[in-house]
């Protein structure tokens, strides 16, 4: 899943490489996140654009993207949480 991120003065394009949602399973003993569930996001910024106050545009390069996942990981989970979630109660 793709999806375009607008975090401040960054402007992402986002792919999410991996995400399972695990419900849980109250019979299940084997491991806590069987027993409660768990949910997991791993996700790669394929390419970034940063402005600055007056507007200019900087496309940030492979660097500046690992800069910014690792600076803002948090919310861009956060973020993309809300986004497969939006697009999962469209498609119900």
């Amino acid at each position: 899943m793709k999806f375009e991120i607008d975090l401040d003065e960054y402007l992402l394009s986002v792919e999410v490489t991996h995400c399972a949602v695990v419900e849980p399973d109250y019979r299940c003993r084997d491991s806590a996140d069987d027993y409660y569930g768990y949910s997991e996001l791993e996700f790669t910024i394929t390419s970034g654009t940063v402005f600055d106050e007056d507007g200019n545009q900087t496309e940030l390069g492979r660097n500046g993207c690992a800069a910014v996942a690792d600076e803002h990981a948090e919310r861009i989970e956060e973020l993309l949480w809300k986004m497969i979630e939006d697009e999962r109660r469209e498609a119900a």
